[in-house]
């Protein structure tokens, strides 16, 4: 028996397939539509506000800032006559850190962190990458900090009202408008301000990095889909124990198939299966765990360059990699079937975003091969650089 047939017996042996249900997509749209309308649903659906951003014009100005995780990054985002030039770029910790800010404290910090941008822009576009509700005048209500950010007192207030209110007190006197937005939003805007002469068709955004998120435009309205929290799934011995060692075991189950937090985990377990069954020669030793970007050196060699062993090793990552691939492409395909989309043949654009997606070995080429399979109009997976920032400039000009 070879590799390959090996490496298939036992998985299905452990209920592992990189195969899905042909109408895997349309259970998750059916998920979606409960989330807009009943409640209820697996995946959170979030109406971010309107898609149709305006002409830009040439030296139009905005300051930017991205916080999240444990950053806070800020700089002046101008549109000019060759793109978008991002300067006076800062990186920082994000207030709170370090210790627990009132709320007062906490906008007063955020308003120090930019002062060196002060009134250089009428325009402040706020992208928050933490838990909040946006309304419907393009504020954020925040929900809850991660838990390295500790200003309990500032949950539940108003981003942009709040900010607003500190600018003045610190004497700025330009800013009209501070909107507030998502990575998700941020991402799929960021593909209205990419190169003027691409036109699409559609627009969809892809996260696929720790976690798993998606965004697309219906009606004319952006809509984040927190997709990774798809739980009708049929799970593989690994999963479930993967699935037990987590905070909430039943919930989230396509984001713990697929993002770049669990694979490593997913991997781990199945190897300490596959050694224990007697899948490897005996002189293997299984590293304790692994990591997803230690599927890396697997893929990096020609085959005649690895032994028995790690040829075994590298079939497992493979279909670790392969199934993660397919739900990914379903999940897209899902997005595709509920955006908006222009007459004719223009192709959709999904601008993709995560660390997963674009340095797991063969992810992107697989899902990619999916989508061709799945989608019956042209598309391109793409990536802009700087995207968050580019995206967070583009909804400033939202009307």
């Amino acid at each position: 028996m070879n590799i390959k047939d090996e490496a298939q017996n036992f998985l299905k042996n452990h209920n592992f397939s990189v195969e899905i249900a042909d109408n895997l997509h349309q259970k998750i749209i059916d998920d979606m539509n409960k989330g807009l309308t009943s409640g209820g649903a697996d995946q959170a659906m979030i109406k971010a506000g309107s898609a149709a951003v305006r002409s830009i014009n040439e030296g139009e100005a905005v300051i930017v800032i991205d916080a999240g995780g444990t950053n806070f990054r800020s700089s002046l985002v101008t549109k000019t006559k060759d793109g978008i030039e991002i300067s006076d770029f800062q990186k920082t910790s994000m207030p709170a850190i370090d210790r627990e800010l009132s709320k007062n404290e906490f906008y007063c910090a955020i308003a120090q962190n930019i002062s060196r941008l002060k009134d250089r822009s009428d325009k402040i576009s706020f992208c928050f990458s933490y838990a909040m509700a946006i309304t419907e005048d393009g504020d954020g209500k925040i929900i809850r900090f991660s838990k390295e950010v500790k200003a309990a007192e500032a949950v539940g207030t108003y981003l942009g009202k709040e900010l607003m209110a500190e600018l003045k007190m610190q004497g700025w006197t330009k800013i009209k408008r501070i909107n507030v937005l998502n990575d998700t939003t941020a991402l799929l805007l960021s593909s209205f301000v990419g190169p003027a002469d691409k036109k699409w068709g559609a627009h969809i955004a892809f996260i696929l990095g720790t976690g798993m998120n998606s965004a697309y435009i219906a009606d004319k309205r952006i809509i984040v889909t927190e997709c990774g929290m798809f739980t009708h799934l049929p799970q593989s011995d690994f999963d479930k124990i993967v699935c037990a060692n987590t905070a909430q075991p039943n919930q989230s189950l396509l984001e713990k198939m697929c993002s770049g937090a669990y694979l490593g985990d997913i991997a781990t377990e199945m190897v300490k299966a596959a050694a224990k069954e007697g899948f490897f020669s005996s002189e293997f030793t299984a590293p304790e765990h692994f990591e997803t970007k230690d599927f890396d050196k697997y893929f990096a060699k020609e085959e005649e360059e690895l032994s028995p062993d790690e040829l075994k090793l590298k079939e497992l990552f493979y279909a670790i990699i392969t199934r993660s691939a397919k739900l990914s492409a379903a999940t897209i395909y899902a997005a595709a079937l509920c955006s908006d989309k222009e007459k004719g043949e223009l192709p959709i654009c999904i601008t993709c975003n995560g660390s997963t997606f674009w340095k797991t070995p063969l992810l992107k080429e697989t899902t990619e091969a999916e989508l061709k399979a799945l989608l019956q109009q042209p598309f391109e997976i793409i990536q802009i650089d700087d995207d968050i920032t580019k995206g967070s400039f583009a909804a400033a000009f939202i009307d």
